[in-house]
């Protein structure tokens, strides 16, 4: 994949095979929605943090105009150090003939768990919700939904990530860029497990308040009862 076929809104940005060593290298090649994932490397942030964007290519060896996930992945000797911020997911990327791959929810959610992977123990993943695609989560965080509770987080939970979030609910700009909500990888079996007794009650507590609210509180409470039954028998 040469600079010749790297799409447009990329160029200048580096392949990983180009950086062999890198963790995102793991990704390359993937397979995703009838194409493969390709990872491109950009500059690095202020805060020792890369950018980067995973594009996908067909068989045919075109490659997206759009990233199907772009964000920013940051490595260190401490388990806090290792991160990766999504800003950005695309369930249908455009090719250069004009027409399209389309990714869709279970596709995105792939993306999320190889990125799970990548992460060591008590790394942590940030996602973006304040896009559009993402507006559900943002209404029931800001209804006081439990952050497991709420699609991102339910997904999140589901694709491997502990039972413990930080809401980042105000969006500051300039560098803080959008809200998100922050996930973390156990550092060990007894931090998922208190992580999962923690999340149950703070479940409980959310169900024993009145049966009122908005659809995305209600879809929360529905989706609170089964991550419920799930987390009582996981402890």
């Amino acid at each position: 994949m040469d600079g010749e076929h790297r799409a447009s809104a990329f160029r200048g940005w580096t392949p990983i095979s180009a950086e062999p060593g890198h963790a995102l290298a793991a990704l390359d090649g993937h397979e995703l929605a009838g194409a493969r994932v390709r990872v491109l490397l950009g500059r690095t942030s202020r805060f020792g943090a890369r950018y980067f964007a995973l594009l996908l290519e067909t068989e045919a060896d075109e490659l997206s105009h759009e990233a199907a996930l772009s964000g920013l992945h940051r490595s260190g000797p401490l388990p806090s150090y290792n991160w990766v911020e999504v800003a950005e997911t695309n369930g249908r990327v455009a090719l250069p003939v004009g027409q399209a791959i389309e990714i869709g929810d279970d596709g995105v959610e792939r993306l999320f768990a190889l990125l799970f992977d990548i992460l060591p123990p008590g790394g942590h993943l940030m996602v973006e919700y304040d896009s559009p695609q993402r507006a559900e989560t943002a209404v029931a965080l800001a209804h006081s939904v439990p952050a497991i509770a709420t699609p991102l987080g339910a997904l999140l939970y589901r694709i491997g990530f502990g039972a413990h979030f930080k809401d980042w609910q105000i969006a500051e700009g300039g560098s803080e860029g959008p809200r998100k909500l922050q996930a973390y990888k156990p550092p060990s079996e007894t931090d998922a497990q208190r992580w999962r007794h923690e999340a149950a009650r703070a479940l409980e507590s959310f169900l024993a308040l009145p049966d009122a609210g908005s659809e995305a509180v209600q879809a929360g409470r529905k989706r609170a009862q089964a991550l419920l039954d799930t987390l009582r028998t996981d402890i």
